[in-house]
């Protein structure tokens, strides 16, 4: 008998994202009950799994006229495979989504990783004119599709109250850390000659990257065994060469990725080396304040300390394991921060397995079975 066919497609992801293969993905081919289909920009590091097939859009810039044209390439891919049901988790994807829903049916989910039209908004990845527009394009969309959508996923909590076409039709799963087979979570094994820092994930102003590296100055002032490791990708051309520049002289930063993709299980072996990792995402006017960053899971899981701005969420969710230092990067006291690094007992409390994803692989096979 042919299994139902899913797919999972985004226009801004790798076939091989993080979400979509390792955590929506395999969860689902792990049961065996569905013929898993992925469709996203090309990746140098795919991976093959069963019951996994994955669709590359090749590779494009976000800001080109070939964004805006492939939509309609994953429109022709959705009609080949022909799912029973699709979860995009793009907004450039919901007009073609509804176009296959029109025309074939099936179960059309929306999987909300950000708020697409704030982030538009408050961040700088458009000119400032631009903005407006694209947000309410974007929302408009949002409003637009909701009839033919038929459920909604929700990457963090705090989307409940910031989106207001949800009605009651959702599911929260957060990016809790989902350790692949060959790993294992809290295994730690920095390197006893150094105090190694990590900043992973996307690497952008925004996120902290310029606020870590001068953290990463004040305190090697202070003390000359402090590393700082940057492990992710750039999108922003101008971020990139800032950071180039940045630390060009500096021979304790060094910087794996930048300008290319990292593969995830190199995210985690730099997670497992470190004895810190820093989590500086800016404010953004209200866009992070409450979200619980995919890093503070993956911090968490594997027991790492972490060095985290004095995010009153942030603050709230490390305490339950005493898991953070916590601090303002434009003012704070090197000296205090080092000897909290020394005496601190970590992850004295606690219990870190919350943070794995296994909670919310339930929710996600329980939403689909409910569908299919």
């Amino acid at each position: 008998m042919e299994k139902p066919k899913v797919v999972i497609a985004s226009l801004l992801k790798p076939v091989d994202d993080t979400r979509m293969f390792e955590k929506f993905g395999l969860s689902l081919a792990e049961i065996g009950k569905y013929d898993i289909n992925i469709i996203g920009f090309e990746s140098k590091n795919e991976r093959a799994a069963e019951y996994i097939t994955t669709h590359s859009l090749g590779n494009f810039s976000r800001a080109s006229l070939t964004r805006f044209l492939k939509p309609f390439k994953v429109l022709r891919l959705l009609i080949k495979v022909k799912p029973q049901l699709y979860i995009v988790n793009s907004h450039d994807l919901l007009i073609v989504s509804t176009i296959y829903k029109i025309l074939f049916g099936g179960y059309f989910i929306y999987d909300l990783r950000e708020n697409y039209k704030k982030n538009i908004l408050y961040t700088n990845v458009f000119r400032k004119g631009l903005r407006p527009i694209l947000a309410s394009w974007v929302r408009t969309k949002e409003w637009l599709t909701k009839p033919l959508i038929k459920h909604y996923i929700l990457a963090e909590k705090v989307y409940e109250k910031q989106l207001p076409f949800l009605g009651d039709k959702y599911t929260i799963l957060e990016n809790k850390y989902m350790p692949l087979p060959d790993q294992r979570t809290a295994y730690r094994n920095p390197n006893p000659e150094y105090i190694d820092l990590v900043f992973t994930g996307t690497i952008a102003e925004n996120n902290g990257v310029f606020d870590a590296i001068e953290v990463t100055k004040a305190l090697y002032a202070l003390n000359d065994k402090i590393r700082l490791r940057i492990v992710g990708y750039c999108a922003l051309k101008r971020d990139l060469l800032r950071l180039h520049e940045t630390i060009k002289d500096l021979d304790y930063i060094e910087l794996n990725g930048g300008d290319h993709l990292v593969p995830h299980a190199e995210i985690i072996e730099a997670i497992e080396k470190a004895d810190f990792g820093f989590v500086l995402k800016k404010a953004d006017n209200g866009i992070n304040e409450e979200k619980l960053l995919t890093r503070l899971f993956e911090y968490t899981a594997n027991k790492l300390p972490i060095i985290a701005l004095d995010n009153p969420t942030w603050i709230t969710f490390c305490e339950q394991f005493n898991a953070a230092i916590h601090l303002n990067p434009n003012d704070f006291d090197p000296a205090k921060v080092l000897d909290e690094m020394s005496t601190t007992d970590f992850y004295s409390k606690g219990d870190t397995k919350t943070s794995l994803w296994r909670t919310e692989a339930e929710k996600l096979n329980q939403l689909i079975d409910s569908l299919i």
